[in-house]
This record gives C-alpha cells, sequence and structure tokens, in this order.
C-alpha cells in the first residue's frame, strides 16, 4: 500500500573502503620517463595537479570487493536500524562485477540484506548523486523505509592501460589525451539513507543537474575485443567545461534554495586547479572546501561519500549547516544540491 509522502529524505550513516597499496604520482611519471619521453617533469601529478598519491586495489579486484566493507562500516554507523528495514540498495560503480546480475545482488547477498528494490545505476563519477536522487525520490513517496546506496572504484585498470601505453612511447598529441588517466585511485564508499523524521530539518533540500552530452568525447573508457582498455581523458577541456559550467549554474542553486552562501562545499575532485576555481564562485568559502584529491586522486563515484566521510569525521560540521555538492560525470553530466546536516 502507497504510504503518506515524506518530506525530506536524509543521511543517516557513512562507511568508507581504502585499499591498502599507495602508489605515488611521482614514482608513476618517473616509470614512464614523463620528462624525457614527453617533456612533462615527473613531479607535474603532484605539484601542478596537487595529486600526491592514490590507493590502488589488486589487478584482480571486483567493484563490489571494496564497496562491501565501505556499506558493512556505513550500515555499523546505524545501530537502531535493523539492517532487514533496508528496502532499497543502489551500486552506482563505473565498473560492474559482471553484466548480469546487477551488482547490487552481490552486494545484498555477501551483506545478507533482503532489499525489495535491488539495482545498479551507472553514470561515470556522477552515479554516486543520481543514486542519492533516486533514493531520495523512494523515501519521501514511501515506497521505501531506508536505502544503501554504494559504489566500489576500481579505476586504476585504467592507469595501468595507460601505463603500458605511455611506457611504449606515443606521440604528444595522444600522450597528453590519456595522461589524464594517471589521476585516477581506487575506492569503496556507501551511505544509508532514510526519511526525516519528527522536528529534524536535516535532509536534501534541492539537486540542480544538468546534461551537455555534446562532451561525449571528452572522457572515454572502453574495452576492445580483445580486453584491453582503450579511450582518453582529456582533462585540460573536460576541467574548463566542468568549471564553466558550475559558475553557470551556481546562482540558480543558491536563489532555488534560498540560500546566500554553504557552510561546506563538496565537489568532485580532479585536479588543485579545477578545485581552487570551484572555491572562488558564489557562495563558497575556500577554507570549507572538503579535500581529498592529494592522497586519493580521482576516486570518480566514490569521491562523494569519502568527502562527505570526511566531513563528518572531522568534528566541526553541526547540525544544521548548509551543506553544498558541486559534482560532475563524463558526458557531461552538471550537478549541484543543497544539503542540510
Amino acid at each position: 500500500m502507497h504510504q503518506p509522502t515524506i518530506q525530506k529524505a536524509k543521511i543517516y550513516s557513512s562507511g568508507v573502503y581504502y585499499p591498502s597499496q599507495i602508489v605515488k604520482s611521482d614514482d608513476i611519471f618517473a616509470e614512464i620517463r614523463s620528462e624525457a619521453q614527453y617533456g612533462i617533469p615527473h613531479n607535474w601529478m603532484s605539484d601542478v595537479m596537487g595529486i600526491e598519491e592514490r590507493r590502488v586495489a589488486p589487478d584482480s579486484a571486483l567493484p563490489s570487493e571494496l564497496a562491501i566493507p565501505a556499506a558493512r562500516q556505513a550500515l555499523e554507523g546505524v545501530p537502531d536500524i535493523n539492517p532487514q528495514d533496508i528496502d532499497l540498495i543502489i551500486f552506482c560503480g563505473i565498473e560492474r562485477d559482471q553484466s548480469e546480475p546487477a551488482t547490487a545482488h552481490t552486494v545484498q547477498h555477501k551483506l545478507g540484506l533482503n532489499a525489495r528494490y535491488a539495482f545498479d545505476i551507472s553514470n561515470a563519477c556522477f552515479g554516486f548523486v543520481d543514486a542519492m536522487q533516486v533514493a531520495t525520490n523512494y523515501i519521501r513517496c514511501g515506497i521505501v523505509r531506508y536505502a544503501l546506496i554504494v559504489t566500489g572504484e576500481v579505476p586504476t585498470r585504467v592507469l595501468r592501460a595507460a601505463v603500458d601505453k605511455l611506457k611504449n612511447g606515443v606521440d604528444i598529441k595522444t600522450a597528453r589525451n590519456i595522461i589524464g588517466a594517471l589521476s585516477v585511485g581506487d575506492a569503496g564508499g556507501a551511505v544509508v539513507m532514510g526519511p526525516t523524521k519528527n522536528d529534524d530539518k536535516a535532509g536534501f533540500e534541492l539537486f540542480n543537474t544538468v546534461s551537455y552530452s555534446q562532451h561525449v568525447d571528452k572522457c572515454i573508457y572502453k574495452q576492445r575485443e580483445d580486453g584491453s582498455i582503450d579511450g582518453q581523458m582529456i582533462m585540460g577541456l573536460i576541467a574548463g567545461t566542468i568549471i564553466k559550467s558550475h559558475h553557470g549554474l551556481i546562482d540558480e542553486t543558491l536563489a532555488k534554495l534560498g540560500w546566500t552562501e554553504f557552510d561546506w562545499v563538496l565537489s568532485h575532485q580532479i585536479g588543485q586547479r579545477p578545485f581552487d576555481k570551484l572555491s572562488r564562485m558564489n557562495g563558497i568559502r575556500p577554507s570549507r572546501m572538503i579535500k581529498t584529491l592529494d592522497k586519493f586522486g580521482n576516486i570518480t563515484s566514490a569521491t562523494f561519500p569519502v568527502n562527505f566521510h570526511k566531513l563528518v569525521e572531522n568534528g566541526e560540521v553541526v547540525r544544521g549547516d548548509r551543506v553544498g555538492g558541486c559534482f560532475a560525470g563524463s558526458g557531461l553530466v552538471i550537478g549541484q544540491f543543497g544539503y542540510v546536516y
């Protein structure tokens, strides 16, 4: 039976998982002999892009193997919620364990849950934000009680393929089109969402998303018939378009929220320069931007849960704080949100 509409949905807890292996950017650039072959200094990624290192999962790791421990931590963060009351599980990583069934079913099975709805959503780095918006609508309509949103990202598979290609030597144009793939890192992340209750004001106030699909060729990742990885990541064009689009959207987002500024901002993170340019937008205080790119790199769809987890762990955020989000994904999709903590 359809339940009464609920005003808002909020995040009850979060969880993260990081592979143990740490790989330094300077070591990667030394391995491809970036200065000798391409005229790019060995410290370019760490110094200019601000990505010092990233976590790397084993070659054989499946996305669910990173997602499940993050999900366990999120579930442990809400001991008052019976795990069997989780009615919706969405897996939203770029890669899945297999084409069929949905990786959400693998996650559910391994965790011993019994959600009525379990499915995958894929939208590049933006997948987690899309999944939270879907879960918000399910919760607000009373279709489900609680939702588990989870991702496990292993984009260093692409990094390894790019390293192999760059080590063997390619022309400068090709090198510049794929070197952005060296920015990625692996991670798992999860949140448990549910209804805002009683007089609690916490929850998502707005999702404001637009897609500019004319940029579909800027960031591509695909597998050839022989199983090898092909694609490109034209970082300069991607970053420029993302920043321009966010700047064009921020005033509309703030106006719809009725806010003049954010107390905290979570954002997708592809490098220090784009991060700094986002921090100069209206309503954003640079000191209130949560940063993880230096130690984790571009962790694709895991960026939101990892940054939200850090926001909560730092102990400075308080109830009622206004949290803004600025995220993006290949395609391109650009999205902002407003969340009351």
